[in-house]
């Protein structure tokens, strides 16, 4: 019998509250937006997002993003909302 050799993948021990936290980062919400909406000090909203980079292997929150999204975790991004597109286009 041969031993088999498990490979840790970046999706290893994710989680469905990690999955929120990276989706509020793909949105653009800051920590101190994020330290509110989890009711949590700044301290522990960075260490969140800290945590779910490591288990990312990224180096900053736009690796991590971008990760979670090659990996499946976040919805495609759609078109803007038609009020974002309005502001855009009449500034």
């Amino acid at each position: 019998m041969t031993e088999r050799t498990v490979v840790p993948t970046p999706m290893d021990g994710v989680n469905g509250r990690d999955v929120e936290l990276l989706r509020l980062l793909a949105e653009g919400r800051s920590t101190a937006q994020i330290a509110v909406l989890y009711s949590v000090s700044g301290n522990t909203a960075r260490t969140k997002i800290r945590r779910v980079q490591g288990k990312l292997d990224a180096s900053d929150r736009a690796a991590a993003v971008r990760a979670a999204g090659d990996l499946g975790l976040l919805p495609e991004p759609g078109p803007p909302e038609p009020q974002a597109a309005a502001r855009r286009t009449t500034s």
